[in-house]
């Protein structure tokens, strides 16, 4: 399963805690070709993938594609799905439009990028000195350092910001809106209060789609988008992992595999 970051007021029941679970296992028979062996994925919608065995709805699976590794196929669910979700919340065709994304080089950011260059948007990217060829090569037109580069430049200009980080982030936003932009986050809950009169601004929550997750897995596995795992840890290794993905780390997702 791939870990995300979660807000430390979140409290779930056990098997541990995740607010945007993902698993990849093998599990038993059943809907959508998928027979028992089968080697599946699923992104739950719920708490509970911090386990090596789970009991989930059979409608929630997809079967992994040939050339998939089990770690490849776990970074993806929540973090591709996450990532599609937020640029279909703009209401405009994001061809030629200005997109900014905020933490590019994390799970759901390094989806972002490739989907908004997709869909023709140029695109600019905030992330780490040491992320930064990583977004480069994910198809950025333009990495920011947020830690030694600035945003004034972009004042007014940008149509789309994608705001994966929050915190003071979105204080340094509002001002890189164009007329009629629009901020979407998914690291702030209380945006539209903090939104400036004149600045539209939507929260979004992450939806499990079953037919999405599949179309985006066969796309990975054809090449056409790229899966980044940032590192693989065992059971033991859940609680220094859970903290680095908390403070940053390298791109990508981290995964958990228990068989480590």
């Amino acid at each position: 399963m791939a870990m995300s970051a979660i807000s430390s007021s979140w409290s779930c029941l056990p098997p541990l805690v995740s607010k945007w679970p993902a698993s990849c296992c093998r599990r038993d028979p059943v809907s959508r070709g998928v027979v028992r062996g089968d080697r599946v994925m699923a992104a739950l919608g719920q708490c509970g993938a911090y386990a090596d065995q789970l009991l989930i709805d059979a409608e929630k699976l997809v079967q992994t594609p040939e050339g998939l590794s089990d770690v490849e196929a776990a970074a993806i669910p929540v973090a591709a799905m996450t990532a599609w979700q937020v640029l279909q919340v703009a209401d405009f065709d994001l061809s030629g439009r200005r997109v900014l994304i905020h933490g590019a080089a994390g799970g759901v950011g390094s989806f972002a990028v490739q989907f908004a260059k997709a869909a023709g948007a140029i695109v600019y990217a905030t992330a780490s000195t040491k992320s930064l060829p990583h977004v480069r090569a994910l198809g950025a037109d333009e990495v920011i350092d947020y830690r030694h580069q600035t945003l004034e430049h972009l004042t007014g200009d940008i149509d789309l910001v994608v705001d994966l980080v929050g915190a003071e982030v979105l204080d340094r936003s509002w001002m890189l809106l164009s007329p009629g932009g629009l901020l979407v986050s998914i690291a702030a809950p209380d945006v539209v209060s903090r939104a400036p009169q004149d600045r539209r601004a939507v929260f979004l929550s992450n939806r499990p789609d079953t037919a999405l997750l599949a179309a985006i897995a066969e796309q990975v596995a054809a090449g056409v988008l790229r899966s980044t795992v940032a590192e693989v840890v065992g059971f033991y290794d859940l609680p220094s992992a859970i903290e680095r993905n908390r403070t940053g780390h390298a791109p990508g997702k981290i995964v958990a595999d228990f068989a480590r």
